[in-house]
């Protein structure tokens, strides 16, 4: 009888720490500072409803994830999948490209070992463990963003105001290289920033500094109206066409 005892015992042992190896951990975070703070969720799950820099899931216990990210002071959401693994830490990176479209990627994914992390939550997680345990499978590469998202109307209409104050064209475009450094745009931003300026030239240069950040490429074709000389629309043209989704 004793040693049947101490068999039921080593086995619901075994099956505590059997459990304890499904969960994963998740962290996401931005990789410049100077990113707009964040609010993530996980298959539709949010732990939080506060920008923040970084954001951590404990107990992950499914191999894909579906991702939405909410950028402080943007309207549109950033769509990702992700993976994770049980007992590893997967750290994904928010990074944005010289287009300015935003990606998810896999910075690094290392062991949980001795992480009291991995121990089973006493109330109900966030994230509830599945009915059957599915082997965990290698994280997949993150699917990137497709399509860039735009500065909301309230920052634009900030910075547009901080370029405005400026008395001359180059001082006005400087600035505006300035403010917009990291901000996509719509072709009507783009727009109103054109008729800042006084002339042609300038508003040629402001269309084509705007141009590989502008998310409705398809609509450029209206920043033509705004040059008042054939030369210039043709100009301007020329480049979009020889500099097509760039």
């Amino acid at each position: 009888m004793k040693i049947r005892s101490l068999f039921f015992t080593l086995c619901l042992v075994s099956s505590a720490v059997l459990s304890s190896q499904d969960y994963g951990k998740i962290v996401i975070m931005n990789g410049s500072p100077e990113y707009p703070p964040i609010i993530v969720s996980l298959n539709g799950v949010r732990l939080q409803n506060t920008y923040a820099q970084s954001v951590t899931f404990k107990f992950a216990d499914e191999p894909i994830y579906r991702v939405k990210i909410l950028q402080s002071g943007y309207t549109g959401l950033l769509r990702f999948n992700i993976g994770s693994e049980a007992r590893y830490v997967s750290t994904y990176i928010l990074t944005k490209d010289n287009t300015g479209s935003f990606t998810l990627l896999l910075q690094s994914k290392s062991l949980m070992v001795g992480d009291s992390d991995l121990e089973p939550p006493q109330s109900p997680a966030i994230i509830a463990p599945p009915a059957i345990t599915i082997a965990a499978a290698p994280a997949p590469a993150p699917l990137a963003y497709v399509g860039s998202v735009a500065m909301s109307a309230e920052v634009y209409k900030r910075k547009y105001e901080e370029v405005k104050t400026k008395s001359f064209d180059d001082e006005k475009l400087e600035r505006m290289k300035e403010a917009f450094e990291y901000e996509n745009f719509t072709t009507a931003q783009v727009i109103g920033l054109m008729t800042l300026f006084s002339f042609d030239d300038k508003k040629i240069e402001t269309a084509i500094y705007a141009y590989p950040k502008t998310i409705d490429q398809e609509e450029f074709y209206k920043t033509y109206d705004l040059l008042s000389f054939p030369s210039s629309k043709s100009k301007l043209k020329d480049w979009v066409k020889n500099n097509k989704g760039k």
